[in-house]
């Protein structure tokens, strides 16, 4: 048979648009179940046709899959093809919106020379992203593309004021939308449905059991996780060494809760250093992968963190947060309700910069018991086992 542009498909018997087919292989219900592709009621369609770029860092990442609700809820059917960077493809795992995820040049840029898409969203200025959109085919974009000259070209007011933000201090400090928010507006989106998603497979629930039980959590004690690592982009990001080794002997001696200290491989020196100096007062293992750390933070009922992705994994696992905040804006992160921002009380906060030399600086202001202030008050509105009788060994009313 001679191709000349338009296959009869009638004569094959093969739904070929069918979302689950992948077109070199049986597909999983026809393996599963034996269903044949001409009588299977497991048939979709692919819909509106979505392309999302966005590559890092991590916790920018995940924050941007609150598009995705937003997206389905728009426009019903959606088939979504995702390009970012090969570190942040775990968490998509267990997604529900996302179809693909491509993580490589030869993977995307096939994709891209070929494929017709309905929306391509990007998010980002950066030069490569914008290369890529520009590149894409599609009927509408959001965000950025590139111009012929190669610079940065904002395709609406609303990508304009994120790019503004991102290249002004000022208009950076002054800013008071959620980075959902602002991504919204751009997309043109109803942000009111919007939330972080992030889940975890049944194999990976069982395994966090097997993680409890290993660690000898008690489940009938609120478990509190601190993660002290925020990234190396910015110096003071992370909370003092001191702060959280205060923080965790307050809660030994006030609070009838058991401390997980939480990490990726980078931070294992920084938490096994924790560890020793909080003697024996908290539970650390080492995680072998980042779908282990998003294993151990499902385990807390309330995490302790900087401005870094554990923040943006435990709001999406509607976990109770205390966010702690430095040179980065606390008015972009979105806790959805779920807790609180600690911001440093000096009048440089927000600054973006990398290092400071300031003394002391803005981390090591903030006090253990302003944190431990915070943090019993979000025990107090988890949804941890018996939290309403979670017993405050020592303190006066308020505190």
């Amino acid at each position: 048979m001679t191709y000349h542009g338009k296959m009869p498909v009638e004569q094959f018997n093969i739904r070929l648009d069918c979302r689950y087919f992948p077109g070199d292989r049986p597909c999983a219900f026809h393996k599963r179940e034996a269903v044949r592709c001409e009588a299977c009621s497991h048939y979709a369609g692919r819909g509106i046709k979505i392309l999302i770029i966005k590559f890092d860092a991590l916790g920018d990442v995940l924050r941007t899959t609150s598009l995705l609700p937003s997206l389905r809820k728009q426009h019903g059917s959606t088939y979504v093809t995702w390009i970012t960077s090969q570190d942040a493809a775990p968490l998509f795992i267990g997604n529900p919106y996302v179809d693909e995820v491509l993580t490589t040049c030869d993977e995307y840029l096939p994709v891209l020379l070929n494929r017709v898409f309905d929306i391509v969203i990007n998010p980002d200025a950066s030069r490569k992203s914008c290369e890529l959109a520009s590149l894409a085919t599609a009927e509408t974009k959001y965000g950025f593309v590139s111009s012929p000259l190669g610079t940065v070209v904002p395709l609406d007011d609303a990508a304009l004021r994120w790019l503004r933000m991102g290249s002004d201090d000022v208009v950076k400090r002054e800013n008071r939308q959620t980075y959902q928010q602002i991504i919204h507006d751009m997309c043109h989106l109803d942000a009111s449905s919007q939330h972080i998603v992030i889940a975890l497979t049944d194999d990976e629930k069982a395994r966090r059991e097997e993680l409890r039980r290993d660690l000898e959590l008690d489940p009938q004690l609120p478990t509190i996780g601190i993660n002290a690592g925020a990234g190396d982009r910015w110096q003071h990001k992370k909370w003092s060494l001191h702060g959280y080794i205060d923080l965790i002997s307050i809660i030994r001696e006030e609070m009838s809760a058991q401390v997980l200290i939480l990490g990726g491989p980078a931070d294992d020196e920084r938490n096994r250093l924790i560890k020793a100096r909080a003697g024996g007062g908290a539970y650390y293992r080492p995680t072998s992968s980042l779908r282990e750390l998003i294993q151990l933070i499902d385990l807390c009922d309330v995490v302790v963190t900087g401005d870094t992705l554990a923040a943006h994994i435990a709001v999406g696992l509607a976990k109770r947060v205390v966010v702690i905040f430095g040179p980065t804006s606390a008015a972009e992160v979105d806790l959805y309700g779920l807790g609180e921002k600690i911001v440093a009380p000096v009048d440089c906060v927000c600054c973006y910069r990398s290092s400071c030399d300031r003394k002391p600086n803005c981390m090591e202001l903030i006090d253990a018991e302003v944190v431990f202030d915070a943090l019993k008050r979000q025990v107090r509105l988890s949804g941890a086992k018996r939290l309403d009788e979670v017993e405050i060994l020592v303190g006066e009313p308020g505190r």
